[in-house]
Parts: C-alpha cells; structure tokens; sequence
C-alpha cells in the first residue's frame, strides 16, 4: 500500500509539460492528482479544483463523505486503472477502475480545457462496462464519427493508435437485428472488448450502429409499402459508403484492412472481401455455416427444449423459418408469413447467397472462431465449417469450449438471459485475434 501511495503522490507532484504531452497523458495526470488527494484526505483541494458552473453543489464536506464511506465500507484502495479515456474540445474525459480490498468501484473524471473538474462520480464496477485488463486505453484514441448514406446518418467510432504513422484498419460488422456499435446486452459491451483489444495492438478499427437501431419507422413505411429490402440495404450499402471514407483518412493504412464479423454480420465477410479487394483477411466469430433459416430453426429446437412452456411460439417461428426457404417465394408475400415478419425480399436474398462457395474461392486469410456454448450458431456449424475448410491452408479454425454466442464464458446450458450476466470476451479469445492479424 505504501508504495502505491508514494506512486500516487509521485505522479500528482510532478511537473508535466502539457504543451509536450499527449492528451491521455494531461488527463491521467490531472486524475491521477485527484486520486492521491482523495488517499491522503486533502479534500479541499479537490473542492479547489472544481468548476463550479457544474460541480456547484459538491465541496470538501461531500468528497470527504463519499470517500470516507467508501473505504469504510470496502477497505483500502489496492490498485488503479484507466479504462476510459476521450478527449474533446480540450476538454479531458478518464475513467479509472478502483480496487478496493472487497469491491471494484469506477471513478467517473471530466476536466475543462483549465484543468478544472467537470464531472466526479463513483459506480459500482459490477454494474456497469469496464473494459479487460488487456485493453490499455493509453494506447489508443476515440473519436466520433458518422456514416452519411442518404437519408441515413449512423453513429460510429473510430480508434486509431497514439503513435503517429499509417496503420492497418480492423472494421467490425455487427450481429443480426438492431444492434449497436458495441453489440450490447446490458452493459456488456463485446464489440467494445474487441476494439479495445486490436487498438492496444497498433491497429485502427471501426464499429458502428446499424441503421435499424435508428430507423425503425422509415423502416417500417418501406415494408409497409412492400419495397424491397436485402442484406444490402441492412449491411453492405452502409458499410461500403464508410469504407469510402476510412480508406482516404491519414492514420489508415489502405493496403491493410481488415473485416471481423459477427453472427450474420462474419456470414457476408466472404461476399464483402469479393467485392471490395482492398480487404485482405477475414475474421467470422460465431459464424453460420449452413443457411440463416436452418440455423434458425435449431435455434428454435434448442429454445423449445430449456424453454417448454414457449414451445408454441418457438414452433410457429420455426415453420415461418422453413417457409421463407421456398425456392417460389414471392416478393409480394404477406409479411405475417415471415420471420420476424421481415419482408420476403430479405428472405430470397439471403436463399441466394452462397456464402460457403463464395468463401471457398477467396486467397485472402481466414479465421473462423467459434464458441461451444453457441445455441444460435451451434457445433454442426462448427463441424460443417471444419469439414469444409480443416484443410486449407489460408483458413485458420479455433473453438471454445466454455463460451456462448458472444465469446462470454460460462458453464450451465447457455440462454438468452446469460448474455446479460455481466463480463467481458477472456483475454485467450483477444490474443488469439491479434496473433492472427499479426501474421497476417
């Protein structure tokens, strides 16, 4: 304890350039002062450092509180890590995960471009994301960014390494449904584990918020009118208009880009890396082998089993699932008829794709990642996929036995509600990933 006391006071008392530090390095330094006032219990020297345009209310009598309470309840504070940081505006915005002798808690910083404090809290880290151990923040930059296809403007992020130079771009297609660039359950952030992980490692990525996260109701007007909708109007179209971009900006490397797709997102990996060639490997994490629907329909089967008391609804999906497969589907058929009631136009589409064959043909490296404990995908996908490809010599195959559909670790028979039981993709899965970019 007395040396990580001293290492506090180390860094809050040393005299930090700003004009020659990096912005993670100003705002760790402005946190880390923080922190060891708050451990040696000079707690109007943080009320001094407060922009009171915001912090108004708090002052020496409520840290002192608030701390007080925390160490009295949790013991002392054993050690320290940033697992958040942005920048914005001159403005500096740092997490850190606090560990106490008998809970983890987050400290929530912001500082104006004065140094002052514009935000202080403290959270349970049980119950909110923290991002791994093998996630180092310092590492990497966050910023926003927005994918403009028409009428469409979807929220993004873009990460790029601290060092200065080109680097390789990582981008992360998303699962099936309305789902975010996080992929989020809770707080259970997988996207943002996996983000975090390549960019500790050298490398840019890209994630995004898919366009039915945002436009549900214009969505629904074009169904309603029975225009025609495809993986390309959910997917690719989005994603091509901000591979236009990615490619031109300054941290990217354009001759090193990268896809990782998830679920349906890893099943269009192989039509995406044919079409755009500037793709140069492919990384399908819980990926399909046979066909949407099919996969669809065991998942129903599955559902059916740990879940009797909803076997009629699990069973009517599932004969809406085998008829979306009707080679004589008709593009004007009713939408009740189809799964989730997604117009037939999706469903045809998607029985033309031949994601497999497309995939057998590519030269490009291919990692095929798979958990056990996958009720969506299950092992005859995995089976299937080894079968296929074991041999050849561009595709590298590695399953998980303890793992669920969202690389989360677990040992019971997985649900649906475990997605929502909080952690994080285990460090073997990220390493695993980053040995395969690296070789690649």
């Amino acid at each position: 304890m007395r040396k990580f006391l001293w290492l506090l006071l180390l860094l809050a008392s040393s005299k930090v350039s700003f004009a020659q530090s990096s912005a993670f390095e100003i705002g760790d330094s402005l946190g880390k002062q923080v922190l060891s006032y708050f451990n040696t219990s000079q707690f109007q020297k943080i009320s001094d450092l407060r922009d009171t345009n915001y912090l108004f209310s708090y002052n020496a009598i409520t840290f002192e509180a608030d701390w007080n309470e925390l160490i009295g309840t949790y013991g002392k504070l054993e050690s320290v890590r940033p697992i958040f940081f942005s920048n914005y505006q001159g403005s500096h915005f740092i997490s850190y995960k606090l560990n106490f002798e008998s809970l983890p808690f987050v400290l929530n910083l912001g500082f104006n471009p004065e140094g002052k404090i514009l935000m202080l809290s403290f959270m349970q880290a049980h119950k909110v994301y923290v991002s791994p151990d093998y996630v180092d923040v310092s590492k990497y930059t966050e910023r926003n960014f927005k994918i403009y296809n028409g009428i469409y403007e979807l929220p993004a992020i873009f990460t790029a390494p601290t060092q200065a130079g080109k680097h390789p771009l990582v981008i992360i297609l998303p699962e099936s449904g309305p789902t975010d660039r996080d992929g989020s359950y809770g707080e259970n952030r997988p996207y943002r584990d996996l983000a975090g992980a390549i960019g500790s490692n050298g490398y840019c990525t890209f994630r995004y918020d898919k366009r039915s996260l945002h436009y549900g109701n214009l969505l629904l007007t074009a169904k309603a009118a029975y225009e025609s909708y495809t993986c390309r109007e959910e997917y690719l179209d989005d994603l091509y208009k901000a591979m236009d971009t990615l490619l031109t900006l300054p941290e990217v490397d354009p001759t090193r880009v990268y896809l990782l797709g998830h679920g349906q997102g890893g099943m269009l990996l192989p039509l995406i890396a044919k079409e755009r060639k500037e793709v140069k490997g492919i990384a399908m994490l819980g990926t399909n082998y046979k066909r949407m629907q099919q996969m669809m329909m065991d998942q129903y089967d599955y559902l059916a089993k740990v879940n009797p008391s909803k076997k009629g609804e699990f069973m009517e999906q599932k004969e809406k699932a085998l008829y979306s497969m009707n080679k004589k589907l008709n593009p004007l058929t009713e939408h009740y008829k189809m799964p989730y009631e997604v117009q037939a136009t999706y469903w045809i589409w998607l029985n033309k794709y031949p994601h497999v064959e497309i995939a057998k043909k590519l030269q490009i490296p291919i990692l095929i990642l798979h958990g056990d404990r996958d009720y969506q995908v299950n092992l005859e996908n995995l089976e299937a996929w080894r079968k296929e490809f074991g041999k050849q010599a561009n595709v590298t195959i590695k399953n998980y036995p303890k793992l669920n559909h969202l690389f989360y670790s677990g040992g019971a028979e997985s649900t649906y509600s475990e997605y929502f039981m909080i952690g994080n993709i285990p460090d073997y899965v990220a390493k695993d990933l980053i040995d395969w970019l690296s070789a690649n």
